[in-house]
């Protein structure tokens, strides 16, 4: 058994997965345990699940700093060294080195094209992707605020207002984390694909409130106390059409009501309740319902595939830790400072370039080491393929003899059919197979036997009535029962 493990592991080259130690080490027995320890030491921080848990503890450090310092040391950038917290510090060392791992994250990718990289990275997953990119845009813009235009607390609100919306969105990044569980990965899908589902609500839903809003003001006047309230700026509009035409769609119908209700004698008032009306049956009952069953449809549709669907994510978020370095950040700048080391000498005239670039195309499948391998590798699959089919077809057992190339069984052919020729059949047995596959064939001809009479009967009855509609001039034709050979040679076992 070693010896043909050992075998196998001899088979792979060393730039794909390999989780075994083909290089024997010669020397004592106290260096040899030394670097054992050391090597498992490396492996296990290596393995995608230790990079996951170290990822994900440090991103839960990260959003509790970045919360502490948003809420309590968010305050006008002294003259003093340094001139802001040291929270502050920390999260910004923190994002930079997420943005440095983002970008060899993209550039690292398996597409050799910027196209193919930009349409992986990207189109494939849009969803993360903007609220990544959303993330680090929103992030800088609110630190250059922070830097260049916060001298008063009100300019200072600008930036507090863009690194709470940014913080908004780190936290619902964090959501990635939990792809990796079986039970809360398939709801995940769920969400992306009904976010897609409302984006194409969104432009409906929209037009009828600015077409709700702008008819009813410009009908009855809701500013009550000042008539003048409504002007023509942005905060004035918001605040008198689209806030309170928005929060409609939840059923809060009572400031309209009572505005409405203070003069309900008017003709204004009464052609504004009409158009209330519509515009309450059209949006709450039609669209609304009519989002709700297209969320209905969407998780139904993810619910029948949610063992599929987390086996895809699953190894989609394997498939990423393993690519990643063992740091997390903001230790990761290490690796960082490490990989650009690497590239600069990879580019010096004097290096051996194709060993280092072997060393570096390590990638996430097992390599032959040879085409003769790689061949018997895809026969391999394809017995068991062919062999797994047969199963679900046929209902039969697996067995790992099928899976043997076609050489072995060759050679195993000859030996098999002398086994068979020299073995005793029992006869009884036979005689009841052949009993047995007699009764079925049997069954099967009386079935076609009866549905071939159901045609007939059926053809009988076209026939009649084309006969009495006179449809034609020729005479009718004359159906005959199907026979066969059960009827003639009935079979006795």
């Amino acid at each position: 058994m070693h010896h043909n493990v050992s075998y196998n592991l001899f088979r792979l080259n060393n730039y794909g997965i390999n989780y075994s130690d083909i290089h024997a080490w010669k020397g004592n027995y106290c260096s040899k345990r030394c670097l054992t320890y050391l090597r498992h030491l490396k492996e296990f921080h290596e393995s995608p699940f230790v990079k996951f848990l170290y990822n994900a503890a440090s991103y839960i450090f990260f959003l509790l700093l970045f919360s502490y310092y948003l809420l309590f040391d968010f305050n006008i950038p002294t003259n003093e060294v340094p001139s802001i917290h040291w929270t502050e510090i920390l999260v910004i060392f923190i994002v930079t080195t997420m943005l440095f791992e983002d970008i060899r994250q993209f550039l690292w990718q398996d597409s050799l094209s910027l196209a193919g990289k930009l349409s992986n990275y990207f189109i494939k997953n849009i969803f993360f992707s903007l609220t990544r990119i959303a993330s680090y845009m929103l992030f800088y813009i609110g630190l250059i605020f922070r830097f260049t235009y916060a001298s008063t607390d009100e300019e200072l609100s600008v930036a507090k207002i863009i690194l709470a919306y940014d913080l908004e969105i780190w936290y619902i990044r964090s959501l990635a984390f939990l792809g990796v569980a079986r039970n809360m990965g398939p709801k995940l899908v769920m969400i992306r694909k009904m976010l897609i589902d409302l984006f194409f609500f969104i432009y409906i839903i929209l037009i009828s409130m600015i077409a709700y809003g702008v008819a009813s003001r410009a009908m009855y006047n809701y500013s009550d106390p000042d008539p003048n309230d409504l002007t023509f700026d942005g905060r004035s509009i918001f605040r008198n059409i689209l806030y309170p035409t928005y929060y409609l769609m939840y059923g809060s119908t009572d400031k309209e009501l009572t505005a409405l209700n203070q003069n309900r004698d008017f003709a204004t008032a009464i052609a504004t309740q009409v158009l209330l009306a519509a515009h309450m049956l059209f949006v709450n009952v039609l669209l609304i319902n009519l989002l709700i069953a297209m969320f209905s449809f969407t998780f139904d549709s993810v619910q029948s595939q949610t063992d599929l669907v987390w086996r895809y994510d699953r190894y989609a978020l394997i498939r990423e830790y393993f690519d990643r370095p063992p740091l997390f950040p903001p230790f990761i700048i290490l690796t960082h400072f490490a990989e650009l080391i690497k590239l600069i000498l990879r580019h010096l005239p004097k290096t051996d370039r194709s060993t280092m670039r072997r060393r570096q195309a390590k990638i996430f499948k097992m390599i032959a080491t040879s085409r003769e391998v790689d061949r018997d590798w895809s026969e391999f699959e394809s017995y068991a393929t062919n062999l797994y089919a047969r199963t679900i077809v046929f209902g039969q057992p697996l067995s790992s003899a099928a899976l043997v190339p076609s050489t072995a069984r060759q050679e195993a052919t000859q030996i098999t059919l002398d086994q068979m020729s020299t073995s005793q059949v029992s006869p009884n047995f036979d005689m009841k197979v052949i009993t047995d596959e007699i009764a079925s064939i049997k069954r099967a001809l009386g079935d076609l036997r009866t549905h071939s009479e159901e045609m007939n009967r059926c053809m009988q009855w076209m026939i009649d009535a084309m006969e009495r509609v006179k449809m034609s001039k020729e005479p009718k034709p004359k159906l005959r029962l199907a026979r066969t050979t059960i009827d003639l040679q009935p079979i006795d076992v």
